[in-house]
């Protein structure tokens, strides 16, 4: 039963190491956008900043579960303790789940802006 409590521990461990900094990573990005806005001459156009600001957010969660696959896989390489053997590869498959799900995201979205481009008036 310990065991099986370990790994649930190491899995929800994973999820969360991957997630705090999908955050990290968006919070640096939004600083950046802010400070981008802040200081281009004209109003600030608030629906179009919200936009970018959730497209970083995407962008952020995609580039930390691709950097989660390089990161982990070099963890598990190098080696270390039996507890963050176990916690790298559950690291590695988050961020292969992640990865495959943004890779999905974004063929969609490629597909659906590519029908809608050719002589739609619906938009």
């Amino acid at each position: 039963m310990e065991m099986i409590s370990d790994f649930f521990t190491q899995l929800i461990s994973a999820f969360a190491r991957l997630v705090t900094t999908g955050f990290i990573v968006w919070m640096a990005f939004v600083v950046f956008i802010f400070f981008k806005e802040l200081f281009t001459p004209g109003d600030i156009r608030i629906r179009e900043y919200l936009y970018r600001v959730w497209r970083r957010l995407i962008l952020a969660f995609e580039l930390t579960s691709y950097g989660g696959i390089v990161v982990a896989g070099y963890l598990l390489v190098r080696g270390g303790e039996e507890g963050e053997a176990l916690l790298n590869s559950l690291l590695l498959v988050w961020a292969l789940v992640g990865s495959w799900f943004f890779m999905r995201l974004r063929l969609r979205a490629g597909l659906r802006k590519k029908q809608r481009e050719p002589n739609n008036s619906e938009g």
